[in-house]
C-alpha cells in the first residue's frame, strides 16, 4: 500500500497537482461541466416538475396539531418529507459526480416513499414505528402491497427487482466497487480523480427522474382516496408518467371534467378539522352526550 507513507510515481504528481492551492477540487469542476450540460438534457426538466410535484403533495400541510394527528398521518408525513430530502441530496451528488453513491440513496428514497403508502394506511404498523423504532423492511412493505393493497404480482415484482438493483450499488458489491478502477494498457490504474461523463451523467439524472416520479405515486397511493388530491395534480402527473415512459398509459385516463366536480363538491362540504373539538362538545350524538348524566 502507498499510503500512509511517502507518495510515489503516477499517484505523488496527482496528489500534487489535485491539492494545489490554486486549483479547484475535481468534483467543484465536474459539477460547474455539469450544471453547464444538464441544463439542456429532458431528464433535467422532468426530474424538476416530478420534485415541485412531489414538494406540493408532500408539504402541503406541513402543521400537525398534538390533540388531531393520528400516528399514521405523522408516520407517513415524516416518510414523505424524507425521500424529497433524499432527492435533493442525490441531484447534488450527482452533480459532484460520485454516481455510484447516487444509485445507493435512490435506494433509500424507495425505501422511504415505499414505507410511507404503507404507514399511511395502516395505523399498526405507524403506531410500531413511530412509538417502539420498529423498522419494517423491503420485503415487510412488498409483503404489505401484495397481502392488503391486492397489488399485481407484476407490480411487486417491479419495486423488487429495482430495490435489488439499487442494493448492488448500496453495498460494496464488485459492481459497485470495480468502478474504482481505470484499465491501462497492461494493469488496473486505481483512480481517484473525477471526470466529468456526459452520459453516464445523463442516464443518472434519468434515474433521479423516474424514482422522483415512483415518490409522487407512493404520495398518491397514500392519500385515502386519489380523488381526494386536486385533479390537476394528478392530472401533471400522470402527463408526466406518460412522458417519460412513452407509452399511453391507458389505466391513467381520467374524465377530468367529472374529476373536478367530485372534488369541488367534496372540499364544499368539508369542514376543517380546527372544528372538530367544537363539533364533539355539542353534537348529540357525540359519545360525552350520549353518557347518562353524572358517569364517568
Amino acid at each position: 500500500m502507498l499510503w500512509p507513507g511517502r507518495p510515489q510515481g503516477e499517484h505523488h504528481s496527482r496528489m500534487t497537482e489535485e491539492h494545489d492551492l490554486g486549483a479547484l477540487p475535481d468534483d467543484v469542476v465536474h459539477m460547474g461541466r455539469f450544471l453547464e450540460a444538464s441544463s439542456d438534457w429532458p431528464e433535467s426538466a422532468q426530474f424538476g416538475r416530478a420534485m415541485a410535484l412531489l414538494h406540493f403533495g408532500t408539504f402541503r400541510v406541513d402543521r400537525f396539531p398534538f390533540e388531531e394527528t393520528f400516528e399514521n398521518e405523522l408516520a407517513a408525513a415524516g416518510a414523505l418529507a424524507r425521500s424529497f430530502t433524499q432527492l435533493r441530496a442525490a441531484w447534488v451528488v450527482t452533480s459532484h459526480g460520485f454516481l455510484a453513491e447516487t444509485r445507493n440513496l435512490l435506494r433509500s428514497v424507495y425505501e422511504s416513499a415505499g414505507l410511507a403508502r404503507v404507514l399511511a394506511k395502516d395505523p399498526k404498523m405507524a403506531d410500531q414505528w413511530l412509538r417502539d423504532g420498529k423498522w419494517f423492511p423491503d420485503v415487510r412493505v412488498r409483503q404489505w402491497l401484495s397481502d392488503v393493497r391486492g397489488d399485481s404480482a407484476h407490480e411487486v415484482d417491479k419495486y423488487k427487482n429495482f430495490y435489488v438493483e439499487a442494493s448492488a450499488w448500496a453495498h460494496p458489491t464488485a459492481e459497485s466497487c470495480m468502478g474504482q478502477f481505470i484499465v491501462k494498457e497492461d494493469h488496473f490504474f486505481l483512480n481517484a480523480a473525477i471526470a466529468f461523463d456526459e452520459e453516464a451523467c445523463q442516464q443518472a439524472v434519468g434515474l433521479l427522474a423516474s424514482t422522483a416520479l415512483f415518490a409522487c405515486f407512493a404520495f398518491r397511493n397514500a392519500v385515502v382516496d386519489e380523488r381526494a388530491i386536486d385533479p390537476a395534480w394528478r392530472r401533471d402527473l400522470y402527463d408526466l408518467a406518460r412522458e417519460m415512459s412513452d407509452e399511453a398509459m391507458p389505466h391513467l385516463d381520467r374524465d377530468w371534467a367529472a374529476e373536478q366536480d367530485h372534488y369541488d363538491a367534496v372540499m364544499a362540504n368539508l369542514r376543517d378539522r380546527r372544528y372538530l373539538k367544537g363539533q364533539l362538545r355539542t353534537h348529540p350524538r357525540a359519545y360525552d352526550n350520549l353518557k347518562p348524566q353524572g358517569t364517568e
